[in-house]
């Protein structure tokens, strides 16, 4: 015959193993939530590093421009100047 406490140890083991097996479920779905965190933060890295190369790239274009802007508005501003004086009476 089987005792009230054989019947206790047999519902504990039991109950222990869907405790078990719930967690297991648990930490896959956590397992697999952090893999898609990991997946969308790299991802987010990689666009981050390209609208960075975009800006540097169009850092240098409007630095290569202004250098050569700078000669030219000093020879407009010459040629203002000369015209002028050419202008006024003297």
């Amino acid at each position: 015959m089987t005792s009230t406490l054989d019947i206790f140890w047999i519902v504990l083991t039991f109950c222990a193993l869907w405790v078990a097996a719930f967690l297991c479920w648990a930490l896959y779905h956590i397992a697999m939530i952090a893999r898609k965190v990991h997946v969308v933060v790299d991802e987010v890295k990689t666009t981050l590093e390209q609208i960075e190369g975009a800006i540097h790239g169009v850092k240098e274009k409007l630095a290569e421009h202004a250098s050569l802007l700078n000669p030219l508005v000093a020879l407009a501003a010459t040629a203002i100047r000369k015209h002028k004086d050419k202008k006024e009476p003297k």
